[in-house]
């Protein structure tokens, strides 16, 4: 059976049948199919290829694959379930989360994470998370071009950036530095 996974030319569906499911899985990916290898990982008994099964089902929205795959854990005795995003997460073009979407907006008006920390009764390096996770998940490197890029998708109004971009949010120089 181990020789069978090996092979590059090996049938995933054969591999499932014999029950060498991290095998099938690996061939799966090989081939381009995600959801069939996160299925094969999902059939195993093994807590971390569970693990892994259920964020890739929950990557790809396969939400009653990945209910499946919960149900397995469960039975197992797996404790720490993924639950993934909400639906709030899931609905927003940019896959921010409601906090998200609160700091973003508010740094489309031109707020120091200061400022926002105060207006959110939160700590200022939280909000650094936040900015962090922001820009990481619309592919940016600044806060000005997560606001522009955040417009371009939908997930803020236009009239969240004020005049010219962003009310500060773009600036540039000392002047930007200063105010975050």
């Amino acid at each position: 059976m181990a020789a069978a996974s090996r092979d590059t030319d090996a049938n995933p569906f054969l591999l499932q049948i014999a029950g060498d499911w991290p095998g099938a899985a690996r061939r799966w990916r090989e081939l381009g199919y995600p959801y069939e290898a996160a299925r094969a990982l999902g059939e195993t008994q093994d807590a971390d290829d569970l693990r892994t099964a259920l964020a890739d089902l929950t990557r790809l929205g396969a939400s009653p694959a990945a209910a499946f795959v919960r149900r397995r854990m469960r039975e197992i005795g797996v404790r720490t379930l993924i639950r993934g995003p909400r639906a709030s997460t899931r609905g927003n073009p940019a896959q921010l989360t409601e906090r998200e979407m609160q700091v973003l907006t508010l740094v489309a008006g031109g707020l120091r994470n200061a400022e926002i920390a105060e207006r959110l009764f939160i700590s200022a390096k939280t909000v650094d998370h936040h900015v962090s996770a922001i820009l990481a998940k619309l592919g940016t490197r600044s806060r000005g071009d997560a606001v522009r890029v955040a417009a371009r998708l939908g997930a803020i109004a236009t009239h969240d950036l004020g005049h010219e971009g962003g009310s500060g949010a773009g600036r540039t120089g000392a002047a930007s530095r200063a105010r975050r």
